[in-house]
């Protein structure tokens, strides 16, 4: 063993290693979102009909970029409880909620600690 393979076998773990806390990362961003969580607060997307939850997905770009979107055009109306003529919303789903992406981003932090915890078990 020489000392340039010690060092090429360190990075190729720290770079396993971040890619798994990204994975975990991004899963735990999506699941915030769209379930709602513990650990940011979120309470999810609300559910009528399903579809908007079910409109979240997450794409794994490269080994350390993930996108998590929705196309559906009434998404940040939900996020932001507006409704028509600016009115805020009335709440019909006993699940979920308003505010899940902006308190998803509030608890990034918080979120990237517990992959880090995850993935260094």
């Amino acid at each position: 063993m020489s000392f340039e393979s010690d060092i090429n076998r360190f990075v190729d773990k720290v770079k396993k290693r971040q890619e798994a806390i990204h994975r975990e990362a991004a899963n735990e961003i999506h699941r915030s979102i769209v379930k709602g969580s513990e650990v940011t607060g979120s309470p999810g997307q609300p559910v009528d009909t399903g579809y908007l939850k079910g409109s979240w997905q997450i794409r794994f770009i490269e080994p350390l970029l993930a996108a998590i979107i929705t196309f559906v055009k009434y998404a940040p109306n939900i996020e932001e409880n507006i409704g028509r003529g600016g009115k805020p919303m009335t709440l019909k789903s006993k699940v979920g909620g308003f505010h899940s992406v902006k308190l998803t981003k509030a608890g990034f932090g918080k979120i990237l600690n517990l992959a880090r915890i995850r993935v260094v078990k």
